[in-house]
């Protein structure tokens, strides 16, 4: 079964670099600034953004024999997917000039989802059981009778599904990024994650 996926991250790496260490620093925490204040302008909202590392290392110049200090912030933005959202982003981007900054951005599913897909997964793979079943028992001349047992990825009978809805404080995008969008997810969805049950379902058979 093919699914939509409910959320995505973008995953931002900031690399600032200098002879002074200093300087690095501040140069980055520069940038980390307005890329928050162009973050906040399309609408995402403080829990959206999560500090995923901030690094400061030094190497040697080997042409000149100086130290360079790199300084690099990573934030991973989480929200719920919405094309506007993300059309809008990538614009602010753009016409903001941020300089040094590398984009990465993929998608998944919450728990709620897949634990309801999956729920349905499951329950279609028993309807098919059964016909199945039937259909072999009818060629046979027999007749199949209550469940035995059910197993699903080797474990005996299935359990309670609990779904619980993953909360996320949804972007917004502001009026006036709006009208701004022009890039492919102003046009395109998101690829479809693909899920699947294996069921082995054993029937009493009866004559």
């Amino acid at each position: 079964m093919k699914v939509t996926p409910d959320l995505a991250t973008f995953t931002l790496t900031v690399e600032k670099l200098d002879t002074n260490e200093k300087a690095a620093i501040m140069h980055l925490n520069k940038a980390v600034d307005g890329l928050l204040n162009s973050l906040s302008s399309v609408g995402f909202k403080n829990d959206n953004i999560k500090i995923a590392s901030y690094d400061i290392s030094s190497s040697i110049d080997r042409d000149d024999n100086k130290r360079i200090y790199t300084a690099t912030n990573v934030l991973k933005i989480n929200f719920r997917i919405d094309n506007k959202i993300i059309d809008a982003f990538y614009s602010e981007v753009q016409q903001a000039g941020i300089t040094d900054l590398d984009i990465s951005f993929e998608t998944n599913m919450s728990d709620s989802l897949e634990k309801t897909t999956r729920l349905k997964l499951v329950q279609q793979a028993i309807a098919d059981a059964k016909i199945n079943a039937e259909n072999m028992a009818v060629a046979l001349g027999l007749r199949i009778g209550k469940v035995k047992q059910v197993h699903k990825y080797g474990a005996t009978m299935l359990e309670d599904t609990k779904i619980e809805m993953v909360k996320f404080t949804p972007p917004t995008v502001k009026r006036d990024t709006e009208s701004k969008y022009n890039t492919p997810f102003n046009k395109f969805q998101v690829e479809d994650a693909e899920l699947e049950e294996r069921i082995t379902v054993v029937y009493e058979i009866l004559k």
